[in-house]
């Protein structure tokens, strides 16, 4: 991952949350297996064109980014909802496709 990415996640949890350093680093590798399986599920829910699955997927990786602090890539998931839930897919894939990217360094 990112190590600018994995630095603000892990101050993010130890100064917000009160987190010691066990406990953020746990939650930390939870929060990075979370967008990994969420964007593989965006992944295959392009590829069939599952709305449905967008959307949850969207919400699921949403969540994920908001909970570890990184706001401004929240944000860009919550388009992708948005975008789910009105039928538009194009505008998801291209959010998505922008994002993508940066969730590849959670590896």
């Amino acid at each position: 991952m990112d190590k600018s990415i994995e630095h603000r996640v892990k101050e993010h949890l130890s100064r917000s949350c009160g987190f010691g350093v066990e406990d953020v680093e746990e939650l930390y590798g939870l929060g990075c297996r979370t967008v990994l399986a969420t964007r593989n599920r965006l992944g295959g829910a392009f590829l069939l064109s599952d709305m449905r699955e967008l959307e949850e997927a969207s919400h699921m990786l949403k969540g994920a980014l908001f909970n570890m602090g990184l706001n401004e890539l929240g944000e860009m998931a919550r388009q992708m909802e948005q975008a789910s839930k009105a039928g538009r897919i194009e505008e998801a894939r291209a959010v998505f496709q922008e994002l993508d990217p940066v969730l590849d360094s959670f590896e």
